[in-house]
């Protein structure tokens, strides 16, 4: 009991919080697995089901692999959005329920995108010697990228797998079926939403030189990585500011003995 006590003590906060989500999850999927493999998959498609289960043990196989790379607030971000996203959207089918659901996620989606694209942005380069035009451009881009890329993943499942994630197909007057391009369309405004929501709130974190969250994810986005230039010339500074204070400190007391030492000679 002790050890384990000292082991759970010994993990981060958020890296604990992301393994005990995981496995809560991945316990609940392989449970809903059961029941309806037991009825004949009634409700969801194996596929689905299996692919939401074996989504949960992403954190417990590459979260160790990739330590050095990827730290605990990403690996939050994404236990997170997977939830709402996979778990509830699809397995407690809020997508069908709420009609709102879909496009916050997206709008949501959009935003993590520019994060993603923040990531990316730390690990090539030195962010801090970056235009900050320049990195909110990249983190936009990089955000329609997964918008294109993730509309792409939903035609090919319907295409190959007989899902209808982009809508029923609708049939014309001559007969023919067609799938409207409404609910493409309507993520990826969403998404682009979500992406915009971004460059404002960087916008804000430039114009106002406060951190509003921006300076702990580009300390975790940076790990692993060598100290850059920008933060050895603010370190060097600091140390600087600090010894020039010291020895203005140490002259001021050392001035009282020394006149008094005059005096008395």
């Amino acid at each position: 009991m002790h050890k384990s006590r000292s082991i759970l003590q010994k993990i981060p906060p958020l890296r604990l919080a992301v393994y005990l989500i995981s496995a809560a999850l991945f316990i609940a999927m392989a449970v809903i697995a059961v029941r309806q493999g037991m009825a004949g998959w009634p409700e969801e498609g194996p596929a689905v089901v299996l692919g939401n289960a074996v989504l949960w043990l992403v954190p417990f196989v590459l979260g160790p692999l990739l330590r050095r790379y990827i730290g605990d607030s990403l690996w939050l971000l994404f236990a997170v959005f997977a939830f709402f996203a996979s778990f509830l959207g699809t397995i407690m089918r809020f997508y069908e329920n709420i009609w709102w659901y879909d496009l916050a996620m997206h709008t949501v989606f959009g935003y993590i995108g520019c994060l993603i694209g923040l990531f990316f942005a730390c690990k090539l380069a030195d962010i801090y010697a970056l235009r900050p035009l320049l990195i909110a451009l990249f983190c936009f881009c990089v955000s329609l990228m997964f918008a294109a890329l993730w509309e792409v993943f939903e035609f090919a499942g319907d295409l190959l797998l007989g899902n209808n994630a982009q809508g029923d197909p609708v049939q014309t007057v001559t007969g023919e079926l067609f799938i409207p391009v409404n609910d493409t369309m309507e993520d990826i405004i969403c998404n682009l939403a979500g992406a915009v929501l971004f460059l404002l709130h960087y916008g804000l974190h430039r114009l106002s030189r406060r951190s509003l969250g921006f300076c702990m994810f580009m300390k975790d986005f940076s790990i692993g990585k060598k100290p850059s230039p920008a933060e050895n010339i603010e370190s060097a500074a600091e140390l600087t500011n600090a010894a020039e204070f010291t020895s203005a400190a140490e002259l001021t007391s050392t001035a009282p003995q020394e006149s008094q030492y005059t005096e008395e000679k």
